[in-house]
């Protein structure tokens, strides 16, 4: 109960921290929704835990994402299992990890949410959050990052976070070669 409690008060403080720093994106997601998502993925900052339910290491299909002029996002762990119409913000299709400067997970950074495009009939976008995925701008799907785990000074619901290091040198880029 101890845990669960630690966690209910770090989840309302970062939606404390989010209700005041989102200078792009002006909706707030719920504290339930925050409390909700953070609660049922804090096991995976331990980066085994989230292999054991399911999450793989994209990095060699997608590798490591960043934009030097907007910021890190970092290297995803998909659940494939999960890529289909739904979404529920206990399980996230992706988990993102930001690197060290060796190529190592340091930790869970945020949630992605993803609806393949061929899965979505409907013409309006999906939602989840309150929030509209977007379309990838490469990839076929819809997408939409919430910064539950490290402060994004660009935004909750932003895809870069300058907060976040860029890739390490050595890792493979998303995009590049590949």
């Amino acid at each position: 109960m101890r845990l669960q409690a630690a966690l209910v008060a770090i989840a309302l403080c970062l939606f404390a921290h989010v209700t005041y720093a989102q200078p792009s994106h002006s909706h707030v997601p719920s504290a339930d929704d925050v409390v909700a998502a953070t609660r049922a993925t804090a096991a995976f900052q331990d980066v085994a835990v989230a292999e054991a339910a399911g999450y793989a290491n994209t990095v060699e299909a997608l590798g490591c994402f960043h934009n030097p002029e907007h910021g890190g996002m970092g290297l995803h762990y998909l659940r494939e299992a999960l890529l289909d119409d739904q979404l529920n913000v206990e399980t996230p299709e992706a988990l993102v990890y930001e690197l060290g400067p060796g190529g190592e997970v340091v930790s869970l950074v945020a949630h992605e949410y993803v609806v393949p495009v061929a899965a979505w009939t409907s013409e309006e976008p999906p939602r989840i959050f309150g929030m509209d995925l977007h379309r990838h701008n490469v990839l076929p799907l819809w997408v939409l990052h919430t910064w539950l785990w490290k402060d994004n000074p660009a935004g909750f619901f932003e895809d870069y976070n300058p907060a976040v290091r860029l890739c390490p040198e050595g890792v493979k880029l998303f995009g590049a070669g590949g």
